[in-house]
Order: C-alpha cells, then sequence, then structure tokens
C-alpha cells in the first residue's frame, strides 16, 4: 500500500456565546482602565493600565478563534486544536482500525452515538448544528468508549475507508 497522507483544517463557528463573551473582557478591560482614569492619585498610570488591559483583552479574544486540523497519515489520524493561530495542542491520536463505526451524525445511525457507555467526548467540528458532522466510536488505549465528532471531508472520508471498508457506513 502506498504512503497515504490527508490534512484538513475546519474552523471552529463562532456562536452568540463566544460573541457576548468577547464583547464582555473588552468592556470588563474599558471599565478596569477607566477606574484608574477617575481616580485622581491614579491617573498617571492610566495609560499603561489602559494598554495593559487592552492587550489582555486583544490576547483573549484572539483566542477565541479556534481551529481543528485532521492530519491522516498511514491509518492514523490526529486531531490537534490550533487556539489563536499561534497555538497547538493535541486533542487525540488514534489507529482508523480501532474505530468500531464510522458513520455520518443522523437519524439512522442515532443508537450509535448516543450510547450510554460513551465516556469521553471529543467535538472536533465546526458546529454542534453542522449538517456535515460525522462520529467514530472506539476504545482508546485504556480501554474507554470514546467517541470523536467531526467533519471530514469527501478526500479524508475516502482516506479514511481504505482502512476500515466494513466499518465505515454511508
Amino acid at each position: 500500500m502506498n504512503d497515504v497522507f490527508v490534512e484538513q483544517i475546519i474552523e471552529k463557528r463562532q456562536d452568540l456565546k463566544s460573541t457576548l463573551k468577547k464583547l464582555g473582557i473588552v468592556f470588563a478591560a474599558l471599565l478596569i482602565s477607566s477606574v484608574f482614569l477617575v481616580i485622581g492619585i491614579l491617573r498617571f498610570i492610566f495609560p499603561a493600565v489602559f494598554a495593559l488591559c487592552m492587550y489582555g483583552a486583544f490576547r483573549f479574544v484572539k483566542d477565541q478563534n479556534i481551529e481543528f486540523e485532521y492530519s491522516f497519515t498511514n491509518g492514523e489520524l490526529d486531531i490537534d486544536r490550533i487556539i489563536g493561530r499561534r497555538k497547538r495542542k493535541s486533542e487525540l491520536s488514534v489507529r482508523v482500525r480501532k474505530f468500531e463505526i464510522m458513520a455520518p451524525m443522523v437519524e439512522k445511525y442515532r443508537k450509535e452515538y448516543e450510547t450510554q457507555n460513551i465516556v469521553r467526548i471529543v467535538d472536533a467540528s465546526s458546529s454542534p448544528v453542522s449538517g456535515s458532522r460525522w462520529f467514530a466510536r472506539f476504545n482508546d488505549d485504556s480501554g474507554l468508549t470514546t467517541l470523536l465528532i467531526f467533519e471530514p471531508n469527501e478526500r479524508l472520508i475516502n482516506a479514511i475507508s481504505k482502512y476500515i471498508p466494513g466499518k465505515l457506513k454511508q
């Protein structure tokens, strides 16, 4: 078998909750800065406090931008979380041959991904309401039943299907 390498990046969509969180942080930074402006004795350090608060708010807002990178290499699926386009955290690394089932998250397979014995859920999708979400259920190295929720493109699905032909449902 030839070497197989497929890579895909999915950007997490911003919902109302994350947008409100960003606005709240910016408002809090402005509020903290204005306290130093109002109190007479502390006015001379206002520029420094304002700059620090705005920098902190900027970093926080930037860190709310999350992407997931799926890398598939010769039967190994690695999923990394990229935070603010500067930090990378490994979410999952699994041999796809461990998958018991991989299928789209549709009504037809609901009982497969809503079973009671799932201990760990890794959601690496753009949104809980995305129509292109797939799931894979498997036992990890410690024996825990894990549910992976992700959004593979056609190229990634085809690459994985070569390693798990009977377990991939369409």
